[in-house]
């Protein structure tokens, strides 16, 4: 095959994605809106990859967020792409040769968002690189509320990302990181452990109903994120995500986890308790992963893996009530 550019990418794995009946009843069949955003986060060579946000309970609809990796120097968007972020990849170009670090763009579908897309950064382990990034998109302003949360929480629930969402109501900074397997066990034995570390990084919006049904689900998940809202005067908002991950399995596995496996018990659960439906289920098959060589410009052969991966099921509770779950799915290109 010819070499394929981004945008054939994308056509190729939304097909997939979408297939038996998926796109009308997990993404509301809006493929020309998703295909039309998504070009407009395409920077220079980049091969964004898609994760893809939609409930599991009520109209169907999408959120994305599209990742980037990495960015050759001088890259630019195209005109009218970009949402107006141009200088932060222009910084983000400076430090993607580490490959634990990646950037992108959030869009909240659900609440409108079309013109202002909220940007997101990875950083890891990499703390050092949160007061640039938000200096390079003229936010440097958040960055002290943003450092007093992250040094209030502890060893085991270590930051990992940031994102600013500049169109939404409050304007708040999101910050989240990947729970250590040793705090998750320790979190889903002992519901008053997880009190006793929420209100040490200063929320306090949760009763024990909340921590026990936190905790259950930190006993099933094979790894946890957690998320927290930062509000422009430095408080936390009253809402507490909790993603589920999946590991992106292998497409065998992915069918066995969520017919028989964790998956299935988790899911089950989160029905149970009112928070999806059987949508759910048409996940089993979604998964894929295939090589594809193609012949470059100068002649050298290439190949590209094509994969749509199960990512997580995210909870939020806002109040201490829990909200209908959201799954992520992963569309992503890569050069092999």
């Amino acid at each position: 095959m010819p070499t394929p550019d981004q945008m054939d990418m994308f056509d190729l794995l939304y097909m997939l994605a979408a297939a038996d009946g998926r796109g009308e009843t997990l993404l509301g069949g809006q493929r020309e809106q998703l295909r039309s955003l998504y070009e407009r986060t395409l920077i220079g060579n980049a091969r964004p990859s898609l994760y893809l946000e939609f409930p599991l309970l009520g109209e169907p609809c999408y959120d994305f967020l599209s990742v980037i990796d990495e960015v050759e120097s001088g890259a630019t968007f195209a005109p009218g792409a970009g949402y107006g972020y141009q200088k932060a990849f222009d910084w983000f170009s400076t430090v993607c040769e580490d490959k634990n670090v990646s950037m992108g763009f959030e869009l909240d579908l659900s609440v409108g968002e079309q013109e202002r897309a909220g940007i997101y950064l990875q950083q890891r382990h990499r703390s050092e690189l949160v007061e640039p990034f938000l200096a390079s998109v003229g936010e440097a302003w958040r960055y002290p509320a943003y450092k007093n949360v992250q040094q209030a929480m502890p060893e085991g629930w270590p930051p990992a990302y940031v994102a600013l969402f500049p169109g939404r109501k409050g304007s708040p900074t999101r910050i989240g990181g990947y729970m250590t397997h040793a705090e998750q066990r320790r979190c889903a034995e002992a519901p008053a452990h997880i009190g006793d570390t929420l209100r040490r990084i200063g929320f306090d919006s949760f009763d024990e109903q909340m921590l026990a049904r936190c905790a259950h689900l930190m006993s099933m998940a094979p790894s946890i994120d957690v998320q927290f809202d930062i509000m422009e005067d430095g408080t936390l908002a009253d809402t507490f995500g909790l993603a589920l991950s999946f590991n992106e399995l292998r497409p065998r596995m992915a069918r066995q986890q969520m017919e028989e496996g964790v998956g299935q018990h988790i899911m089950s659960t989160l029905q149970q308790w009112g928070l999806a439906d059987d949508r759910w289920r048409l996940l089993s098959n979604v998964a894929f992963a295939r090589q594809y060589p193609y012949v470059r410009e100068d002649g050298t052969t290439g190949c590209l893996g094509l994969c749509t991966l199960l990512n997580y099921v995210k909870v939020k509770f806002r109040d201490a009530q829990m909200q209908p779950a959201k799954f992520y799915l992963v569309l992503a290109a890569l050069e092999l």
